[in-house]
């Protein structure tokens, strides 16, 4: 088995890359992620200050890892309820739609020039034939199961 180290470091590598492939998405192939996508990148964000200090510091080791855990399944929580919208499981909420409708030809005109909105139940991208809140969701689960290794061999 990998030393926990190393299992810190490749855990903070796979978020810098995910980070890093969605915007590189967003900004540079022009494909706008809808706000949930968006709020799916915070825990991402989380994620790498607590395993950059985890790599540098072992101090209150057990409390980051439960902070980390914790930053994971709000991630998975998300990600299931943005999968579950692209499925039609769930329906929208006012976060993932237009907030008003346009009352007249100018204001449907700035709507449909405003770049960046893009709406929670349309994938416009798939890699491997799945969303990205899929694989946001299988990643983090894959996280969580890593986390919950390094947890288990940590206690003993």
């Amino acid at each position: 088995m990998l030393k926990t180290d190393h299992l810190i470091k490749l855990l903070l590598l796979s978020n810098g890359i995910i980070l890093l492939t969605v915007y590189y998405i967003e900004y540079i192939m022009g494909i706008y992620a809808c706000n949930l996508c968006k709020f799916q990148r915070i825990p991402f964000f989380v994620n790498i200050v607590i395993l950059t200090v985890l790599t540098f510091n072992k101090t209150k080791f057990i409390k980051l890892i439960y902070v980390l855990i914790l930053s994971i399944i709000v991630n998975i929580c998300i990600s299931f309820y943005h999968v579950g919208i692209e499925q039609s499981f769930f329906t929208s909420t006012k976060t993932c739609k237009e907030s008003q409708t346009p009352s007249n030809k100018e204001d449907l005109l700035k709507q449909l020039k405003k770049k960046g909105v893009s709406d929670c139940s349309k994938v416009e991208f798939t890699l491997f034939g799945l969303s990205l809140s899929t694989l946001n969701f299988v990643t983090n689960i894959v996280f969580l199961g890593i986390c919950v290794q390094i947890l288990r061999y940590e206690k003993k």
